[in-house]
């Protein structure tokens, strides 16, 4: 397969990365996994701990991942049986009847389980995390459906991924569900990036009909909180006929595989109206709906390239400060390299975006 194009970014920004949901890793169960252009292990030990470690065995180079056993709090290599310390990746037994070597350990990746994911943390220099994901709001409220899950594997830059979200011009001309752009509110704070969005979402993209006295469009509201280029948070409220109110949960992830390619990971869920039939229904119409929307975004992220000095206009304001606050996510020097220069133009407010010719220069 052709590589993707020259790529001004690592593919590999810092951050916390999706590994697994916690509900696809059973207790004693070991998992192979390909991370950041490297070959891991992923494994739930006795104690119910999911943790992660470089794949080989420093011994003499087992995959523990294929064939690999749990045992207690340690993972134990195919090959020749030596165990691994899951939380420290100390080896605890070497051969029978030898003591274990002073250099044998195994390189593990800092692992936390929140929100029913099983998050590692990425590091170009193997530094220690420097933030925490956040709580992601109303998760663990009742009266909400199960899942819908969708995943992709595809040649793609997390950077295009994310930036995604701060582009609002493109809903309207890819995506036929609204009316126009949304109007905007975005924040920024650490590794947290958050958008307000306000549009009209048409009724007929969730199979309502076009019938005398309905409305074309429903009024609605749209919350998404971003940490890091990886994991995405997105909560909707939809007005709909007779009074009736929507809400929906969206989880999103992305996560790099090697240098071309990612895993981007939804998972839907609807608030239930009661019956169960009808929450099925309508969870179905939503995810397809949803679903079908990133397809779309796919289509063009697999062909594009990324343009370090776009040719912007006043409606790009998002984006350009999207990319501000992803700065942090990347090593300065190599930045900076990327882009060509160092710092640039600060735009005026959230609510008031420099003008063009500004906003071009960064």
């Amino acid at each position: 397969m052709v590589s993707l194009p020259a790529h001004p970014l690592t593919p590999f920004p810092r951050g916390w990365y999706l590994a697994s949901y916690s509900d696809e890793l059973k207790v004693g169960e070991v998992k192979p996994l390909q991370l950041f252009g490297r070959d891991v292990v992923l494994f739930r030990d006795a104690g119910g701990v999911a943790h992660i470690a470089d794949a080989y065995c420093p011994h003499l180079g087992a995959h523990l991942g294929h064939g690999g056993k749990v045992v207690g709090g340690c993972i134990r290599c195919p090959f020749h049986g030596w165990t691994f310390d899951g939380a420290s990746g100390e080896c605890r037994t070497a051969s029978p009847g030898d003591p274990v070597p002073p250099k044998a350990r195994l390189d593990r990746w800092p692992t936390v389980e929140a929100s029913s994911m099983i998050l590692v943390w990425f590091h170009e220099q193997r530094a220690a995390p420097t933030w925490d994901v956040g709580e992601l709001a109303d998760f663990d409220e009742p009266g909400w459906s199960a899942w819908h899950h969708k995943d992709w594997r595809l040649r793609a830059r997390i950077q295009d991924i994310a930036e995604n979200d701060a582009d609002f011009c493109h809903t309207p001309a890819v995506h036929d569900f609204t009316d126009a752009a949304p109007r905007v509110e975005m924040d920024a704070e650490g590794a947290r990036c958050s958008w307000q969005l306000r549009t009209n979402i048409k009724l007929a993209a969730f199979g309502v009909p076009a019938l005398p006295g309905l409305p074309r469009f429903s009024p609605t509201e749209i919350s998404v909180t971003r940490w890091g280029l990886s994991l995405g948070w997105i909560y909707q409220s939809m007005q709909l006929p007779m009074g009736l109110r929507f809400r929906t949960q969206t989880l999103a992830t992305t996560t790099p595989l090697d240098g071309d390619h990612v895993r981007l990971t939804l998972r839907h869920r609807v608030r239930s109206f009661g019956a169960r039939p009808l929450t099925s229904v309508v969870l179905r119409s939503y995810s397809h709906l949803f679903n079908n929307i990133v397809a779309e975004d796919i289509a063009i992220w697999e062909h594009k390239i990324y343009r370090t000095r776009p040719v912007a206009s006043r409606s790009d304001w998002a984006i350009l400060r999207f990319r501000r606050w992803a700065r942090q996510f990347y090593d300065p020097v190599t930045y900076d390299a990327a882009f060509g220069r160092v710092g640039g133009p600060e735009l005026a407010s959230n609510s008031e975006p420099a003008d063009a010719t500004a906003l071009q220069e960064s």
